[in-house]
């Protein structure tokens, strides 16, 4: 398809918004507004097609999975933690987005299962990852005491209240 140039009239606020926002491999005004074209061809791709949806939410977390990498080959630090909520930022995204179509009518209950399920399975997922690092203590994470801290009550067990002596609302 060939080219065609279009005016397109911007109040001042939208120009700045627009000359201000970093958009990766485009470095003027025209670039910038091909590349967000791309980006929302990509996003309305990914609904309903698995893969479209994956390689969308991968470019959604990539400008600051490259910043926390490159912080962390700077400081000679890495989190583990980091780097797994990362790895499954995108899988979890691009679950939701693929399953972003409307169900087809009569096909309600079976659509609502089908995302409870894939939902919770990768939530579920995440929750192993994290009580996986907490029970070892968090190695490789940059604060471990804190995190450690934190995930005991997610960790211990909780007391019903007839066992502590105390009176049961039911």
């Amino acid at each position: 398809m060939a080219k065609q140039t279009v005016t397109l009239r911007l109040d001042e606020d939208d120009l700045a918004f627009l000359a201000g926002t970093t958009v990766p491999g485009a470095t003027n005004l025209s670039e910038k507004i091909r590349a967000l074209v791309a980006q929302a061809r990509q996003r309305q791709a990914g609904l309903g097609d698995a893969g479209a949806a994956w390689d969308y939410s991968r470019s959604l977390f990539a400008a600051t999975e490259r910043a926390l990498r490159q912080a962390e080959l700077a400081s000679g630090e890495r989190s583990e933690l980091a780097a797994r909520g990362l790895a499954w930022l995108p899988e979890a995204t691009a679950f939701v987005l693929a399953a972003g179509h409307a169900p087809e009518p009569g096909s309600e209950t079976a659509f609502v299962r089908r995302f409870e399920q894939g939902l919770g399975e990768r939530l579920l997922a995440l929750v192993d990852s994290v009580v996986q690092l907490a029970r070892a203590g968090f190695p490789g994470c940059h604060d471990p005491g804190a995190l450690a801290q934190r995930a005991r009550s997610a960790l211990t067990p909780a007391v019903p209240e007839a066992a502590t002596g105390g009176d049961d609302p039911r």
